[in-house]
């Protein structure tokens, strides 16, 4: 003789099926949203319903981090490789924007790149031929205002005419200097003036001819 007993799920059980499916669901809820890491402002959003949004292939915007942009101290500028031996640490430059036309703002080099961003190769599935690389790269340098606040009005981002100048004064006036090389220096810093005038008056054409001549707004 058998008894039989017929078994169900009691209510802790259904209960706690219950609540791991709620957790389950906000688990998948949490993948739907994205948190940045730092506070900022969103901007250039671009959706429309349907769109796929994955930051590998397709961001769904920029985030600008919180004071970005604002109390700017620096800029990074590019010399032709023929500079490499007078730009250096401390040799004294000038800029003018045109975020900020019309203003020549002194600067001063704090720190050059020890690298040239040329000739860099990557594996691929064709051989690269060193003439089609022909294009010299330049020498990246950093620069930062002579005076406090001299970036003040430069928008990060905007296109800007730099000068670097080597000071032979007192290389000069030290009396030490063979004619020729008397000479030379003499010249070197006569171009150096020269560029100073050229950049000054690029500071006054570039908005005019901008604004005026290519007919921009």
């Amino acid at each position: 003789m058998y008894n039989s007993h017929w078994c169900g799920i009691g209510q802790p059980a259904r209960q706690e099926t219950a609540e791991h499916a709620v957790e389950q669901a906000n688990i998948d809820l949490a993948k739907t949203v994205i948190y940045a890491q730092v506070p900022g402002r969103g901007t250039q959003l671009m959706l429309q319903p349907g769109d796929i949004v994955n930051p590998m292939f397709r961001a769904a915007g920029l985030l600008i981090p919180e004071g970005s942009g604002s109390g700017l101290q620096a800029v990074q500028a590019g010399f032709n490789q023929l500079a490499s031996p007078v730009v250096k640490r401390g040799t004294v430059a000038e800029l003018t924007c045109l975020s900020k036309p019309f203003k020549t703002i002194p600067m001063v080099v704090t720190d050059v790149q020890p690298s040239i961003a040329a000739g860099q190769l990557r594996p691929s599935d064709q051989m690269i031929d060193l003439q089609d690389r022909a294009r010299p790269g330049t020498l990246t340098v950093r620069m930062e205002p002579l005076y406090e606040n001299g970036l003040e009005g430069v928008n990060p981002g905007s296109k800007c005419i730099a000068n670097a100048y080597s000071d032979n004064h007192g290389l000069i006036a030290s009396g030490e200097l063979s004619t020729p090389e008397f000479l030379f220096y003499h010249m070197v810093d006569a171009v150096g003036l020269a560029h100073a005038l050229i950049l000054r008056i690029q500071a006054l054409m570039i908005p005019v001819q901008t604004l005026v001549f290519s007919g921009g707004h």
